[in-house]
């Protein structure tokens, strides 16, 4: 009996047992429709150079904004880095520094924009919450409050992918945003920058494909091209919404679902 159950134990069945995980065709015939975990969550990118470095006249109103839409949306609130991070960059560059380094230092400041906007909503009970508790225990914090502030640098720290050109790594706040979104199936993402969207011919263009964008050139879009690459492989994140959040309304309008700034759709 007991050498029959060690054996049984040694052979789980499995339908990759014997397989690779790179055939696509193999795995196909098993993969399953991506739950969506948090269906109702709304994740919400703040800009560090575009809103968070320009002050109080910036942050605040837009915390304002913020604390207005807690009764109505649960969000995950997430930080990006502005130009402390980026003149670490330039001092990482020039001590010669690997690029998951660079990525481990540049998400520092992401974490402090973070601790900032959580402490200015803190007495709406509104709390930061380091990357471990944001894979970990997000559930349980937005059962407690309407809203949780965290980084959006993805924390790959050292484990951060070499980009093809120069060390300066490729996941930054933009990317970890959308990567963050499509995890948990959130409803919404919006991306708070400070222009109105992306311009097409003078104009704001109210939607466009990630294709379009990507074929304007990196000078045109206001969020990472990264971003508009990992559209085309999300499994839920069919389209972003980026907003000015230096004019007060644009965000709530945002989630409100009316057309203002530009959505990028997938495509």
């Amino acid at each position: 009996m007991t050498a029959a159950r060690e054996n049984s134990a040694q052979h789980v069945p499995s339908a990759l047992m014997r397989q690779t995980l790179l055939d696509r065709n193999l795995i196909k015939p098993i993969e399953r429709p991506v739950i969506r975990l948090m269906p109702w969550l709304t994740v919400v990118s703040i800009g560090g150079r575009a809103i968070i470095d320009r002050g109080r006249d910036a942050v605040l109103p837009l915390v304002d904004e913020l604390r207005g839409l807690l009764p109505e949306h649960r969000m995950l609130v997430l930080t990006g880095a502005g130009i402390r991070a980026r003149h670490v960059l330039s001092v990482g560059l020039d001590l010669g520094l690997p690029t998951g380094v660079l990525a481990a230092l540049a998400g520092v400041e992401a974490e402090q924009n973070g601790h900032l906007i959580a402490a200015l909503l803190a007495a709406d009970g509104v709390s930061y919450l380091p990357h471990g508790g944001v894979a970990h225990q997000l559930a349980v914090h937005l059962a407690a409050s309407r809203a949780v502030v965290s980084s959006g640098f993805p924390p790959y720290g050292l484990h951060e992918f070499p980009p093809v050109t120069g060390k300066i790594p490729v996941h930054r706040a933009d990317a970890g945003t959308l990567l963050l979104a499509d995890a948990y199936g959130a409803a919404r993402t919006v991306y708070v920058k400070d222009v109105d969207g992306v311009t097409v011919d003078g104009q704001v263009a109210p939607t466009i494909t990630a294709t379009e964008l990507a074929a304007m050139g990196p000078d045109a879009s206001p969020v990472d091209p990264l971003v508009l690459e990992l559209l085309g492989t999300a499994k839920h994140v069919t389209a972003i919404q980026i907003v000015n959040g230096l004019v007060p309304g644009q965000l709530t309008d945002a989630l409100a679902g009316k057309p203002v700034g530009t959505v990028v759709q997938a495509g």
